[in-house]
């Protein structure tokens, strides 16, 4: 794998590269292709209304091609099935796709471009303006190495980045470079350019819940889902002890034998501390499935003794930093998959966000005064986690409860009636650190990127809390990035990866079905535990409890940070872009190094690391 490719929509009668692959001509614009590296993946085909570009897998090529019936001509490749749809359906052809993919549909007709990505975004796609028109491509890096493209990077994001703050879904860490989001569209015409979302399990936030019949599914979907992984080439299946990824593991090995195909390899890691080991459990599913298995220390799969190190090094080679310290250990242990014939890797991610209840349900129940199902919600939560159950309700009746029920109104209040208040409040408690954007330039920017981040939340607010967090997975900056980080570290070593739970008719469902009945039998992700118990009774996942890395992440942090600190000489670059104070944070990142590393701190100290690391590549 490790391809590239360019598409370029210029008026130009030559376009910016040379020797183009392909090109398509509408009355007043040409749209061009280019290969950066020759091998490309991507399909580019024109019949009388349109040309596509098709990069990645279209899951439902054969349903759509029944749909369409006889044609003309013969329908072959996936970018012929979409032209051939878009020629009957035009733009609502869009929301029938399924698949893992990124699509340019240039309609020579109406001279509209439309570029997406995949329903869930498991594919990226990144466009950037140049003095020769309109690129795009799945790769930053391809983009920004374009003649005439900005490259300068996002100041004002790598500093919300500090404040935790996301507030436009497009931007990336270039100027010159946005994303199209996920499920959505960029239309492009001569009247301007937009974008909007063409799959919405919800529309509006209006959601049509399933009924306790409907989740009979449930098994049906997930087999469905997996199986068009597995379409795409010999599988390995990152194997933790957790509930999601052996669920995937055990579908696979079950179809896999069912259609007399390779059983996939379980890659496993084992963690260097005792109490988050799940190698018993990992051995265990292995041998019942009987899937041929690869088992590495952590340490032996990162190739280092460190973690902080190997992590810095990979974030330095991305197009932005890098969010998952755990991915340089996890690509390791790819290539031992690759080494064994493996050209796709399944995971469980996904799993969590759509398989769990946000207990911002919590806030729903109590404005309902649904005290029972409230207690429902704790009790499940006590059964799936290691906390205590004093712990869970003080969390239950107050953050995520009381506290969003009474402070978006309480302020509301205070804004329109003691203005004044608001003001003052502002003036004595700082909405930056002391540390953060010492440039008046940057700062004055960071508030209006705050007003804007609070004006779009209230926007988007649901009446309900629960379906406005599990919005989140469909809008939220973080999903997107890290989708595109995982796609963008696999393909660079030549493998696909694959998330099963980010299949769009899987999320469907389990978006639609009513946050209590995702706990079937009392227990965070009781949709698998019951499966799952019933497979290997003896391994107890009706009753397990959730493993958090938290204390191992921590201490690893608490360890490594302060040499690789010394080495960088602080954080030089981020001083000199005006993003930071380089001496208050020195300071601050002190008191942090000697401070107790809970999860929140080692974080602050990994982001400061982590992105000063970055820009400095980027500026070299």
């Amino acid at each position: 794998m490790n391809v590239r490719w360019l598409a370029l929509l210029t008026n130009a009668i030559e376009s910016a590269a040379s020797n183009p692959r392909f090109v398509a001509c509408g009355p007043s614009r040409r749209l061009y292709v280019h290969d950066e590296i020759k091998s490309s993946s991507a399909e580019a085909v024109e019949n009388a209304r349109c040309t596509v570009i098709f990069d990645g897998a279209l899951y439902n090529r054969d349903d759509l091609k029944s749909e369409l019936g006889a044609f003309p001509a013969p329908i072959g490749s996936d970018a012929e099935v979409i032209a051939t749809g878009y020629q009957r359906w035009g733009e609502g052809m869009l929301n029938r796709l399924r698949g893992s993919f990124a699509l340019v549909i240039w309609d020579t007709e109406r001279e509209v471009l439309l570029c997406l990505r995949d329903p869930l975004g498991t594919f990226p796609m990144f466009y950037a303006d140049s003095k020769y028109g309109l690129m795009v491509s799945t790769s930053i890096d391809t983009l920004t190495r374009q003649r005439g493209v900005s490259s300068p990077l996002n100041r004002a994001a790598l500093a919300d980045y500090f404040l935790g703050r996301f507030p436009r879904l497009e931007e990336t860490f270039f100027e010159g470079v946005n994303r199209v989001p996920p499920g959505h569209v960029l239309h492009v015409s001569v009247n301007g350019r937009g974008t909007y979302r063409y799959w919405d399990p919800a529309p509006e936030g209006n959601v049509n819940w399933l009924s306790a019949k409907d989740l009979d599914q449930f098994d049906d979907f997930l087999d469905r889902a997996v199986k068009r992984c597995l379409t795409l080439g010999p599988a390995g299946i990152f194997l933790s002890g957790g509930l999601d990824s052996v669920s995937v593991a055990a579908v696979a090995a079950e179809q896999c034998q069912a259609e007399s195909l390779p059983n996939p390899v379980a890659l496993s890691l084992v963690f260097p501390d005792p109490e988050m080991s799940e190698e018993v459990v990992q051995r265990s599913v292995a041998a019942q499935l009987r899937l041929p298995m690869v088992v590495r220390p952590f340490y032996e799969a990162v190739g280092a003794k460190q973690l902080l190190r190997p992590a810095l090094e990979m974030s330095r080679s991305l197009s932005a930093p890098l969010m998952n310290t755990w991915l340089p250990a996890y690509s390791g242990l790819a290539l031992e998959g690759k080494r064994r014939g493996c050209s796709t890797i399944l995971t469980g991610n996904g799993g969590d966000e759509w398989l769990t209840i946000t207990p911002y349900l919590s806030a729903d129940l109590l404005r309902d005064r649904n005290f029972s199902d409230l207690y429902r919600l704790w009790a499940s939560l006590r059964r799936s986690n290691n906390r205590s159950g004093l712990t869970l309700m003080r969390s239950l009746l107050w953050r995520f409860g009381a506290q969003p029920l009474m402070l978006p109104p309480l302020h509301r209040f205070v804004e329109k009636k003691a203005p004044v208040a608001i003001r003052v409040k502002r003036r004595m408690f700082s909405d930056f650190p002391a540390w953060l954007a010492p440039d008046p330039a940057l700062r004055r920017e960071l508030k209006q990127r705050r007003e804007e981040y609070a004006a779009k939340k209230q926007k988007n607010r649901c009446r309900s809390f629960y379906v406005e967090q599990m919005r989140q997975g469909l809008y939220h900056p973080l999903i997107s990035w890290e989708l595109e980080e995982y796609f963008e570290i696999y393909q660079n070593i030549g493998l696909r990866i694959l998330h099963p739970y980010w299949d769009a008719d899987l999320v469907d469902l389990l978006y639609r079905t009513p946050p209590l009945m995702l706990d079937h039998g009392g227990r965070n992700k009781g949709l698998v535990r019951a499966s799952l118990g019933r497979r290997f009774p003896q391994l107890g996942f009706e009753r397990q409890v959730k493993m958090e890395a938290t204390r191992f992440y921590a201490s690893t942090v608490r360890q490594e940070a302060g040499a690789i600190w010394q080495e960088l000489g602080g954080a030089r670059t981020l001083a000199e872009m005006g993003i930071i104070d380089k001496k208050v944070l020195s300071s601050l990142f002190e008191r942090l190094q000697t401070r107790r590393q809970e999860g929140l701190n080692a974080h602050r100290v990994w982001s400061v690391l982590n992105l000063e690391g970055w820009a400095r590549a980027q500026a070299s």
